[in-house]
């Protein structure tokens, strides 16, 4: 899986609004959010690297959100 060449050339601005929603009060959008994480690891490691302790301290605290699927979204990370 190739990471689109539109998303590549933004992905500063995409990681700045990932980072934004991070902390949104619907449990759908925190799952979305670790999803988008999971993808980015998986495609394109190397645009999390600068941000990566970030990223797990992220990953850990929705690892115990009380929302099951965005808890166990976090966990693929």
């Amino acid at each position: 899986m190739l990471m689109p060449s539109a998303l590549y050339a933004s992905v500063d601005k995409y990681l700045h609004g990932l980072f934004g929603l991070a902390n949104d009060p619907a449990a759908e959008v925190r799952k979305l959010v670790c999803a988008a994480f999971v993808q980015l690891i998986e495609v394109r490691p190397s645009v999390l690297e600068l941000h990566m302790k970030n990223v797990i301290e992220y990953m850990l605290q929705v690892n115990k959100d009380t929302d099951d699927e965005a808890a166990l979204e976090a966990c693929e990370f």
